[in-house]
């Protein structure tokens, strides 16, 4: 008589506690699966409107060290800040998940809160005495960087819950100029 067991003899009982978690894992699994997914729609959108408030920044604050234009046009700026917002709404449809994916969710609304606040710094420039101008550039590219690298961080970490479940790869990662040709090569597709 062979000691190996079948599947049929492995599959717990219909109704037993390991059946019944069986099926709880699998429900979750799927719940999971369907949270990233619209994690990552909800990345998609916010990203455009992250994308185009970085480019329009970049022309008035530019990325690579430079001599400060003139002040972007009240509508440009009021632009941006409308973009930003709408992309740190973006997320709020979303339903609690995982701690992974809880993680990912809030380094987009973070990333979009902190450039909101670095446009609205940018904003008060035109009317901030002289001598504080550069300071405030300063302040204000800082926090675009940093927005930027904790966008990164979601973008990983979705990418990571999207391959995960199933979905593939996702990329969402963006460049401080807004630019999708400027993100770094490390957080392209593999060709």
């Amino acid at each position: 008589m062979s000691m190996r067991a079948t599947t049929a003899e492995i599959a717990p009982a219909a109704g037993s506690v390991e059946a019944i978690a069986k099926e709880l894992s699998k429900g979750q699994a799927l719940e999971k699966a369907e949270i990233t997914k619209d994690l990552g729609l909800a990345a998609e959108t916010a990203h455009g409107r992250m994308a185009r408030a970085l480019e329009g920044l970049a022309t008035a604050v530019p990325v690579e060290q430079a001599d400060s234009p003139p002040f972007a046009d009240t509508g440009d700026v009021d632009a941006w800040m409308r973009d930003l917002r709408a992309a740190a709404t973006a997320f709020e449809t979303v339903k609690v998940g995982t701690s992974d994916q809880s993680v990912a969710q809030e380094a987009f609304v973070g990333a979009a809160q902190l450039l909101l606040t670095a446009v609205q710094d940018y904003n008060r420039l035109s009317s901030s005495p002289a001598e504080d101008r550069n300071l405030l550039l300063g302040s204000v590219a800082e926090r675009r960087d940093a927005a930027v690298r904790l966008w990164q961080a979601g973008a990983a970490q979705l990418d990571t819950l999207t391959i995960d479940s199933g979905g593939g790869h996702m990329h969402v990662f963006l460049a401080p100029d807004g630019d999708p040709d400027a993100v770094p090569m490390e957080f392209h597709d593999a060709e």
